[in-house]
């Protein structure tokens, strides 16, 4: 009777069964024919298995588990097929010039002798989530971990516990890939009672206060599920079946997971991913060019130029960029936050690591966001980025230069106005940390004086001769010493300076530099298009609300009166002469009138007012046209700087920090 029963399921239960079809879903079946072609990486397969990928959506870092072992701490632990295996570890490999260089295996801290498994890296490349069973998971917040690289260094694994340490205290103990989505909010892993029975998909939530219990997802069938990777957009989810038919054994299929939870349309990616063995592990890049997958435990690579579009992720377009200070020009934690301009809706909050970077990806659409960049003690910058600008690359960089004002003084004639009342005392500069280590500056137009080698700038006899310590620091942003400042901005406004690398940036910058003054500090604004205007004349920078109206309302078109803009400049600055101040005309023009013309202005109003003049110059300047710029400020007794968003800022706080105090 027994016998019976055990043929009965045999037969119910066998491949080609009745009851087995029907335990199995559809699928749309995608066929590439000869469209791909795949590639094993013979360099970074080893003798034994590969399993569990994880990229970078800039296609730069590959995370894997190996079981090649060659560590101190590996040990022949179990049988694979019929070779002896090590205890798995998490290696990784970086693109060189186009090509991957040779592994390199993640140090012990992360990698013990227990084995570790399911990479997943972040974005940036800057983390990585892993699985790992010590003996102590559950006091530790496993199975499964995150660790960080700090300055070069990869940290320690900390438990992601919450939800997902208790989902695995009391239900599975088996699982075969692992998933978290470029925001770091969605985990998703492939878990069973045995490895090597059927297995199904859980996910998980981040939270106020940290993950949810896993939840089974609705894609997940009575047959076996392994092998997942969520896309660079955190909802194109990639994952391997058995439960949906195809080629036999496993196969690798797309779905989309909805934000309440639910899967949409199944797709069997077709040939020549999927084949009568088991393949699985796919992955791909953020811009969808390049794949890679899993076969008899090797890493293969296809080409995705000509696949069908319905493989790849919906959102593909993406959004870079580097945060930096504009004086020092280090990199910032800072948080970039995209809002719909349409809707007003925030769509993504991202923060920089800690190279000052961030990346995001967007629908592959044409929309406009605007881009706002906060960080702690920085003014607040904004800017509109539209899709369709980085449609054809699929890819746009914004960099960032924020600007950190220095706390508000109050006014000496306020103080002066009620002597009950004490003015603000200026709070001392922020110093940076001594031991931190300094990265490269970026190649701005103004760079300071530098001392002659051995020599630091400020220190007498003594202190060059190492008897006596003095810091060498400066505050980039304090005006201590600095003499008082009377400065003319003599500005083009004609029709070619509209261009938003022009006069709109130069107008956010000035009003960033206002902050910066103190109240003896005296602003003027002489504009120039078809005709020359004052709008400011010796006006305190107290005055913010003032000169910032005046700033805003900068507008103009037509011609270049420029002559009788540089009389107009050079008189003011005679009128508003401070002695032993910074008298300062600062030109700003893209040049598109005959320089020459001014030569003879310059030089007798430089004689007359006592003044001295620098020019800032726009776009791309042809050698002849900057050896006039370069002329015009030598006659000027003045510099000069063509000016981009990298060095706008620093360039005017130079301008403004020119002459000390004697």
């Amino acid at each position: 009777m027994k016998s019976r029963v055990f043929v009965v399921l045999i037969m119910l239960f066998s491949p080609g069964s009745g009851l087995m079809a029907q335990l199995q879903r559809e699928a749309t079946l995608l066929d590439h024919r000869d469209r791909i072609r795949i590639t094993p990486l013979s360099h970074l397969n080893s003798p034994f298995r590969e399993t569990n990928m994880s990229i970078t959506p800039d296609g730069q870092y590959l995370f894997f588990m190996s079981l090649r072992g060659g560590q101190k701490w590996s040990h022949s632990y179990m049988v694979w097929g019929e070779d002896s295996v090590f205890d798995g570890d998490i290696w990784y490999t970086q693109k060189v010039n186009g090509v991957w260089a040779k592994p390199k295996c993640l140090p012990y801290g992360i990698n013990t002798a227990s084995g570790e498994d399911e990479p997943n890296v972040s974005p940036n490349g800057r983390k990585v989530y892993y699985q790992s069973w010590q003996d102590y998971w559950r006091f530790t917040g496993g199975p499964y971990y995150e660790a960080e690289l700090i300055n070069g260094k990869w940290g320690q694994g900390r438990g992601l516990g919450g939800g997902i340490t208790e989902f695995f205290k009391s239900n599975f103990d088996a699982t075969d890939g692992m998933t978290i989505s470029p925001d770091g909010k969605t985990f998703i892993v492939a878990c069973g009672n045995d490895y090597h029975n059927n297995m199904d998909l859980y996910i998980s939530h981040k939270g106020p206060r940290g993950w949810s219990y896993c939840k089974r997802l609705g894609v997940s069938t009575p047959r076996d599920e392994r092998s997942i990777f969520l896309a660079a957009d955190g909802q194109t989810l990639y994952f391997a079946s058995n439960g949906y038919g195809g080629y036999g054994g496993l196969d690798i299929f797309k779905t989309t997971i909805h934000p309440d939870g639910s899967c949409g349309e199944v797709i069997n990616l077709g040939k020549p991913f999927n084949t009568p063995k088991d393949d699985y592990g796919f992955i791909l890049t953020g811009d969808g060019k390049e794949g890679y997958f899993i076969r008899d435990g090797d890493i293969y690579f296809a080409d995705l130029t000509d696949a069908d579009p319905r493989m790849k992720p919906a959102y593909q377009i993406s959004l870079k960029g580097t945060i930096r200070d504009s004086l020092t020009g280090r990199p910032m934690q800072a948080k970039v936050i995209l809002m719909d301009a349409r809707t007003t809706k925030v769509v993504k909050i991202l923060s920089t690591d800690d190279r000052g970077h961030y990346e995001a990806y967007l629908p592959n659409e044409n929309a406009t966001y605007y881009q706002s960049v906060k960080a702690d003690g920085y003014k607040v910058k904004k800017e509109i980025f539209k899709t369709r600008e980085a449609l054809a690359q699929q890819s746009y960089e914004n960099n960032f230069y924020l600007g950190k004002p220095l706390p508000k003084q109050t006014p000496p004639l306020l103080a002066q106005n009620n002597p009950r009342e004490e003015p603000l005392r200026e709070s001392p500069p922020e110093k940076p940390p001594q031991k931190e280590e300094q990265p490269a500056k970026p190649s701005f137009a103004l760079e300071p004086v530098k001392p002659a080698p051995g020599t630091q700038i400020g220190l007498d006899d003594k202190q060059q001769a190492g008897k006596v310590e003095a810091p060498i620091y400066e505050d980039p942003y304090s005006f201590d010493d600095v003499a008082e400042n009377n400065l003319i901005l003599l500005l083009d406004v004609s029709a070619s300076m509209k261009h938003p690398d022009k006069l709109p940036m130069l107008k956010e910058s000035i009003k960033n530099l206002v902050s910066y003054l103190r109240a003896v500090d005296r602003i003027s604004i002489v504009t120039y298009s078809s005709d020359a205007r004052v709008l400011l004349d010796g006006v305190s920078a107290a005055e913010q609300a003032a000169i910032n109206s005046a700033i805003d309302n900068l507008g103009g078109g037509g011609g270049t009166n420029s002559k009788n803009a540089l009389k107009k400049a050079f008189k003011i600055a005679s009128n508003n002469f401070i002695e032993g101040g910074n008298n300062r005309i600062i030109l700003a023009t893209d040049g598109y009138f005959n320089l020459e013309e001014l030569f003879s202005i310059v030089e007798k109003g430089c004689s007359q007012s006592h003044a001295q003049l620098s020019v800032f110059s726009f776009g791309k300047l042809g050698n002849e046209q900057e050896a006039q710029f370069e002329e015009l400020a030598r006659l000027g007794m003045g510099t000069h700087a063509n000016i981009s968003y990298q060095n706008v800022d620093k360039a005017l706080l130079q301008e403004a920090k020119a002459v000390r105090k004697k």
